[in-house]
Protein backbone atom coordinates (compact mmCIF):
# COMPACT_ATOMS: atom_id res chain seq x y z
CA UNK A 1 0.00 0.00 0.00
CA UNK A 2 1.18 3.70 -0.66
CA UNK A 3 1.21 5.79 1.74
CA UNK A 4 -2.03 8.19 2.20
CA UNK A 5 -2.82 12.30 2.54
CA UNK A 6 -3.39 13.18 6.07
CA UNK A 7 -6.36 15.39 5.18
CA UNK A 8 -9.15 15.02 7.36
CA UNK A 9 -7.47 13.63 10.45
CA UNK A 10 -9.32 13.50 13.16
CA UNK A 11 -9.00 14.42 16.92
CA UNK A 12 -11.86 12.72 19.40
CA UNK A 13 -11.74 13.42 23.20
CA UNK A 14 -13.88 12.88 25.49
CA UNK A 15 -14.28 12.07 29.57
CA UNK A 16 -12.09 8.70 30.98
CA UNK A 17 -15.70 6.83 31.28
CA UNK A 18 -16.40 6.21 27.81
CA UNK A 19 -15.01 5.84 24.39
CA UNK A 20 -14.75 8.19 22.05
CA UNK A 21 -16.72 8.57 18.98
CA UNK A 22 -17.24 10.99 16.01
CA UNK A 23 -19.80 13.18 18.39
CA UNK A 24 -16.51 14.29 19.86
CA UNK A 25 -14.52 15.37 17.14
CA UNK A 26 -12.55 18.83 17.85
CA UNK A 27 -13.10 20.75 15.29
CA UNK A 28 -10.84 23.04 13.28
CA UNK A 29 -7.73 21.33 13.66
CA UNK A 30 -4.84 22.24 11.33
CA UNK A 31 -2.09 19.85 12.93
CA UNK A 32 -2.07 16.76 14.58
CA UNK A 33 1.56 15.72 15.96
CA UNK A 34 2.16 12.81 18.13
CA UNK A 35 2.60 10.93 20.30
CA UNK A 36 6.39 11.41 21.02
CA UNK A 37 7.33 8.04 22.50
CA UNK A 38 10.39 7.32 24.01
CA UNK A 39 12.60 5.04 26.34
CA UNK A 40 14.23 5.80 29.23
CA UNK A 41 17.72 3.66 28.85
CA UNK A 42 20.14 2.55 31.80
CA UNK A 43 23.43 2.45 31.56
CA UNK A 44 25.53 -0.77 32.15
CA UNK A 45 28.67 -0.69 30.97
CA UNK A 46 31.52 -2.45 32.69
CA UNK A 47 35.44 -3.26 32.71
CA UNK A 48 34.23 -6.18 31.00
CA UNK A 49 32.28 -4.66 28.18
CA UNK A 50 33.72 -5.16 24.48
CA UNK A 51 35.93 -2.96 22.82
CA UNK A 52 35.54 0.13 25.34
CA UNK A 53 31.38 1.08 24.01
CA UNK A 54 28.95 1.73 26.41
CA UNK A 55 26.48 -0.54 26.76
CA UNK A 56 22.76 -0.05 27.68
CA UNK A 57 19.79 -1.62 28.40
CA UNK A 58 15.91 -0.04 28.07
CA UNK A 59 14.08 0.95 31.43
CA UNK A 60 10.60 3.01 31.16
CA UNK A 61 8.80 4.17 28.74
CA UNK A 62 6.98 7.25 28.00
CA UNK A 63 4.04 8.03 25.63
CA UNK A 64 5.51 11.24 24.75
CA UNK A 65 2.79 14.12 24.15
CA UNK A 66 0.47 14.96 20.99
CA UNK A 67 0.75 18.65 19.81
CA UNK A 68 -2.39 20.03 18.10
CA UNK A 69 -3.27 23.30 16.11
CA UNK A 70 -6.75 24.53 15.04
CA UNK A 71 -8.77 27.69 14.10
CA UNK A 72 -9.56 29.80 16.74
CA UNK A 73 -13.05 29.96 16.46
CA UNK A 74 -16.36 30.45 18.89
CA UNK A 75 -17.58 26.92 20.18
CA UNK A 76 -14.96 25.40 18.34
CA UNK A 77 -11.45 23.32 19.38
CA UNK A 78 -10.50 25.89 21.68
CA UNK A 79 -12.65 26.04 23.93
CA UNK A 80 -13.28 22.55 24.47
CA UNK A 81 -9.41 21.89 24.85
CA UNK A 82 -9.40 24.77 27.58
CA UNK A 83 -12.72 23.13 29.60
CA UNK A 84 -10.25 19.36 29.66
CA UNK A 85 -7.38 21.72 31.28
CA UNK A 86 -9.48 23.46 33.90
CA UNK A 87 -10.81 20.35 34.60
CA UNK A 88 -7.72 18.51 35.43
CA UNK A 89 -9.27 15.41 34.64
CA UNK A 90 -7.89 12.08 32.64
CA UNK A 91 -9.73 12.07 28.92
CA UNK A 92 -9.66 9.30 26.15
CA UNK A 93 -8.56 10.19 22.99
CA UNK A 94 -8.36 9.02 19.37
CA UNK A 95 -6.50 9.93 16.49
CA UNK A 96 -8.72 8.77 13.28
CA UNK A 97 -6.46 9.07 9.91
CA UNK A 98 -8.85 8.80 6.32
CA UNK A 99 -7.60 5.41 5.57
CA UNK A 100 -10.36 2.58 4.27
CA UNK A 101 -9.50 0.42 7.18
CA UNK A 102 -9.74 2.91 10.03
CA UNK A 103 -5.75 3.32 11.36
CA UNK A 104 -5.95 4.90 14.59
CA UNK A 105 -4.19 5.91 17.87
CA UNK A 106 -5.85 5.60 20.99
CA UNK A 107 -5.10 6.66 24.17
CA UNK A 108 -5.62 8.36 27.56
CA UNK A 109 -4.68 11.69 28.76
CA UNK A 110 -4.25 15.38 30.24
CA UNK A 111 -4.47 18.52 28.37
CA UNK A 112 -1.25 20.13 30.04
CA UNK A 113 -1.65 23.34 27.60
CA UNK A 114 -3.40 25.49 25.51
CA UNK A 115 -2.33 28.40 23.87
CA UNK A 116 -3.94 31.12 21.45
CA UNK A 117 -2.04 33.46 18.94
CA UNK A 118 -3.72 36.47 17.43
CA UNK A 119 -1.32 38.09 14.94
CA UNK A 120 -2.65 41.08 13.41
CA UNK A 121 -1.31 39.93 9.89
CA UNK A 122 -2.45 36.47 9.91
CA UNK A 123 -5.89 34.17 11.13
CA UNK A 124 -6.32 33.47 14.87
CA UNK A 125 -5.23 29.93 16.13
CA UNK A 126 -4.73 27.67 19.08
CA UNK A 127 -2.11 25.14 20.16
CA UNK A 128 -2.83 22.57 22.79
CA UNK A 129 -0.60 20.22 24.54
CA UNK A 130 -1.97 16.58 25.63
CA UNK A 131 0.12 14.47 27.98
CA UNK A 132 -0.07 10.70 27.05
CA UNK A 133 -0.64 8.68 30.61
CA UNK A 134 -0.48 4.40 30.07
CA UNK A 135 0.36 3.15 26.58
CA UNK A 136 -1.17 4.08 23.90
CA UNK A 137 -2.33 1.91 20.73
CA UNK A 138 -2.15 2.30 17.08
CA UNK A 139 -3.81 -0.27 15.31
CA UNK A 140 -7.29 -0.51 12.65
CA UNK A 141 -11.16 -0.69 14.40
Amino acid sequence: MAGFSAFGTQLWMCGSSATPSSNDAIGDLTGISGPTMSAEDIDVTSHDSTGAYREYVTSFLDAGEISLEGNLMSGGGAEDMVDAFNDRAKQSFKILFPTTDDLSWKFDGYVTGVETDAPYDDKASFSATVKVTGAPTLSTT
